[in-house]
């Protein structure tokens, strides 16, 4: 229930963009939710799993003071920062405060949700996520009906959704700012291994789509970010579980069964993602960046089965895997994510670019089921 709660929740917004704004539009509030996805993706390098390895593979558990009060810090900052960028984008100063709130919040929501998982608080998980997809849904509902702008309407019930999720028990509790040296200290060894797998990753999966979007110019950008919310399911089905995988050992991973159970499972998502573009070309109706997408299907179907296939696989590298299998595992996908899509966009334009990411991901996705499988001890 927990998971299906979050993955709507998520999803809501997700969908409501794809579906509501344009192509330029899109492009527009791509670049920040990428920006809160840089956010959380470090957070769960200085903050939700280094905690994790910290206490329960090592025996020293942060306290939930300790834990939210640098995720307090981290979160604000991070908002600090979207605000700074947004405003010094044109297209981007409309909606500045409400976005940077939004990743603000929503970054804080992050940490908070997998540490309440991890310690089986399941009441304060649905209540959160049940409270955030609400109010989004009502949030996007009223001002629609009012005319507010699409863009606006969607950055505003984004923050007020994420702020929502924040109200629900425990809440954080504050320590002074010389705590967070002493966080860094105490998980140093972690977050220096984690953060330089999530910064190589994010070079690739964040970076390359700033790169890529003057190239493409800002509507061509749009379509090709919607590619990657098509794969929104697989992310909201696998992130919420994170705390959950880092539960036994490496060789449950490696099983046959399991081995078939998430390549059936890639298959299923790929398939269900075809399908719907499908049924968007068959019904002839505009559903904004996603009737875009039709074009393509057939490399959107593709990403999507290998972002299955290869999240999963990533998510146990990061929890079991040490070292330089996971570097090799990163600079690979990181080499992968940046060079295709560049290349197919300056040479040949979005159908290469597009083209380019789905290759780039399914190649990742099997060097990291190769790191997985192949390695017989946990180093």
């Amino acid at each position: 229930m927990a998971t299906g709660t979050n993955a709507a929740f998520v999803l809501a917004l997700q969908l409501l963009a794809l579906v509501t704004l344009t192509p330029a539009e899109f492009g527009v509030f791509s670049i920040q939710y990428l920006l809160f996805a840089f956010a959380t993706s470090v957070c769960l390098s200085v903050i939700c799993e280094p905690w994790l390895r910290s206490g329960f593979h090592e025996g020293s558990v942060s306290s939930w003071r300790e834990y939210s009060s640098f995720l307090v810090y981290f979160s604000f900052t991070a908002g600090l920062g979207a605000l700074v960028i947004s405003a010094a984008i044109p297209e981007l100063r409309l909606v500045a405060s409400g976005g940077a709130l939004a990743v603000a919040v929503g970054t804080y929501r992050a940490g908070a949700r997998y540490h309440q998982v991890r310690m089986n608080l399941w009441r304060s998980v649905i209540w959160a996520d049940a409270a955030g997809l609400a109010v989004t849904v009502a949030v996007w509902l009223v001002l629609s009906a009012n005319r507010f702008g699409a863009l606006e309407s969607i950055v505003i019930a984004w923050a007020a959704g994420a702020v929502a999720s924040a109200i629900p028990k425990p809440w954080p509790r504050l320590q002074p700012p010389k705590s967070i040296p002493a966080w860094i200290t105490q998980h140093g060894h972690h977050i220096k291994l984690l953060l330089r797998d999530s910064l190589l990753m994010d070079l690739g999966a964040i970076g390359t789509p700033f790169v890529v979007a003057p190239v493409l110019g800002i509507s061509s950008f749009g379509i090709y970010r919607a590619v990657s919310n098509v794969a929104a399911p697989v992310r909201l089905v696998l992130n919420p579980l994170r705390p959950t995988l880092a539960v036994g050992s490496l060789a449950r991973h490696q099983a046959p069964r399991r081995v078939w159970a998430s390549f059936f499972a890639s298959i299923g998502f790929g398939g269900a993602a075809y399908g719907a573009l499908a049924l968007v070309d068959a019904v002839n109706i505009n559903l904004g960046s996603l009737s875009s997408l039709v074009p393509y299907s057939v490399p959107t179907a593709g990403f999507v089965a290998a972002s299955f296939f290869g999240h999963y696989y990533y998510i146990i590298a990061r929890v079991y895997l040490r070292g330089n299998p996971m570097l090799v595992g990163r600079i690979a996908q990181t080499a992968l994510s940046i060079v295709a899509p560049l290349l197919g966009a300056l040479i040949w334009g979005l159908s290469a670019a597009i083209w380019g990411f789905a290759v780039a991901t399914a190649l990742s996705a099997l060097t990291w089921f190769g790191l997985v499988i192949r390695t017989t001890h946990e180093d």
